[in-house]
Formats: C-alpha cells, structure tokens, sequence
C-alpha cells in the first residue's frame, strides 16, 4: 500500500543556483550524493517531510519533473497489482546503490514515471 509521498525528483539546469533558491524558502540540505549521481536533496526542517531531489541536466531549460515518488509498505504487492490493472511496469524492484532503496516504476497513459520506494 502507498503511504505517502517519498521524494519529488527535479532536473534542474544549474544545480548550485537551485539549490540556494530551494535554501532561501527554508528547505535545508539532507542529503549530497556522491559525483556519479551527482544530486541533492532538500527538505523543509522537521520530521516526515517532503525531500526534493535535485539533479543537474543542462539539456533542460528550466526545472523539469522526473517523478514523483511514494513510499509503500509492500512493494511486490502493489507492483502486482499495478500489473493486474494493466499499467506498465518499467523498472521492477531495482536496488539504488547510492540510498540504498529499492524502486519499480511505473509509467501512467502519458508516458510519464511514477515510483514506488521502500
């Protein structure tokens, strides 16, 4: 079952300058990637909120949604369930090395990703 939303992830075309709005509205650094990955994530200060994951993409002109993700409480449940509703799963149960998280996307009618974490 989705619990709430995880993280919101951003391309953005200048990271550092993103970064300092994000900062000037409240939002603090939780978390720096190593270079590979090369993201930050923001949060409003406090428990359970919201994180921004920012990433560098200087082919974009202004900030992009990636996705959006949701934690959940089972992801092999829900991933079949999305199937069994014909939704198109696109990446399924996929260790992330740099949060140690475990992801499946989804895709809706659009095109657009969607993404489950636990």
């Amino acid at each position: 079952m989705l619990t709430r939303i995880d993280h919101i992830d951003l391309k953005v075309p200048d990271l550092a300058s993103a970064v300092d709005f994000l900062k000037s509205l409240g939002l603090e650094v939780v978390r720096v990637t190593d270079p590979e990955r090369g993201s930050v994530e923001l949060a409003l200060p406090g428990q359970g909120q919201i994180v921004f994951e920012l990433r560098e993409d200087r082919s974009v002109a202004s900030t992009t949604l990636n996705h959006v993700a949701f934690a959940t409480s089972d992801a092999v449940t829900d991933v079949n369930a999305f199937k069994l509703m014909g939704l198109a799963v696109t990446k399924e149960h996929a260790l992330i090395q740099h949060s140690g998280r475990t992801i499946s996307n989804i895709a809706d009618p659009s095109g657009v990703t969607w993404q489950l974490t636990n």
